[in-house]
């Protein structure tokens, strides 16, 4: 008995030491304090389902048809107005002989003005300034440009806007001036012609019906000069007074045509008459029936020459 109680006694000394040495924490059975506090445990909840919606029948609708869809209305704006037109010069007017300043004769030069701006004259060598105020000398004209000399015969020249000179007020003046001569002589001219008149029928069966002026068909023969005899006659007595026979540049050919209803025939003369710009080449026609001179009208406006 005592030899059991031995081995009881050493193989619970044995079962001691491993609980205490050799057990792993947690599963010690004698010496529990040696355990770890036990985990809480964590209770996990499932996430709850989500609820189905609840099923509905369907209502059944009755389907539209698609509205046509409207094309966008165009608005209509009024066009933008074209920019006004530059005003006719009036009839009769310096602006109208000019072109609205666009076309100033050459025989219009040269001729002094008065500049209204500084201007600067460039020189062979270098240049100079010219105060407005200063008469210079103008010699030329060129879409709407003047060109200018310091003085007669200087090689100091400047290229300018004509509105940066007197000009326009010069020519205005000197064509207003000249259109109150010009009238006066006209009156003139067509009191002498009333009186020329009862002469000129009486001279219409001798002087306009030489045989030596005319052929056989009443058509104007030319002289020795290239000029025509009947027409000469007809200036010298005074039957027009614009053209001159010095003046005359050149006599075109006798063409066929009608005089208030009759046979007859056109001569065109270009001669030089004097005017506002000077000496200036115009053209006009004598018309002639029955080898007498009807009269001389311009080519281009048609209205009797003075």
């Amino acid at each position: 008995m005592k030899s059991l109680f031995i081995t009881l006694l050493l193989l619970g000394g044995v079962f001691a030491a491993y609980d205490y040495f050799l057990a792993p924490p947690g599963q010690k059975i004698i010496f529990k304090d040696l355990n770890p506090p036990p985990k809480p445990k964590v209770v996990v909840e499932a996430a709850p389902e989500p609820e189905k919606p609840v099923e509905t029948a369907p209502v059944k609708t009755e389907t539209e048809a698609p509205k046509p869809v409207e094309a966008p209305k165009v608005v209509e704006t009024a066009p933008a107005p074209a920019p006004a037109a530059p005003a006719a010069p009036k009839a009769g007017s310096i602006e109208a002989l000019t072109n609205n300043w666009t076309n100033i004769p050459p025989t219009a030069f040269p001729r002094e003005v008065t500049l209204l701006k500084d201007a600067e004259f460039k020189m062979p060598v270098g240049a100079s300034k010219v105060t407005a105020g200063r008469k210079v000398q103008a010699i030329a004209f060129k879409e709407g440009m003047l060109a200018l000399l310091s003085a007669p015969g200087s090689s100091a020249k400047a290229i300018v806007s004509i509105d940066d000179t007197d000009l326009k007020t010069i020519l205005t003046d000197g064509y207003e001036k000249w259109k109150v001569a010009r009238a006066e002589y006209l009156k003139k001219i067509a009191a002498q012609k009333q009186q020329m008149a009862s002469t000129l029928k009486a001279e219409s069966a001798t002087a306009n019906s030489n045989r030596a002026e005319v052929d056989e068909t009443g058509k104007p023969l030319r002289g020795d000069d290239r000029g025509y005899p009947l027409l000469l006659s007809s200036i010298r007595r005074g039957q027009v007074t614009d053209i001159k026979p010095e003046k005359i540049i050149s006599w075109g050919d006798p063409n066929p045509t009608k005089v208030q209803g009759k046979d007859g025939w056109a001569i065109k003369v270009e001669y030089q008459a004097d005017t506002i710009f000077g000496l200036q080449p115009v053209e006009a026609q004598a018309l002639v029936v029955n080898g007498r001179v009807q009269g001389w009208f311009y080519t281009g406006s048609g209205e009797e020459v003075p």
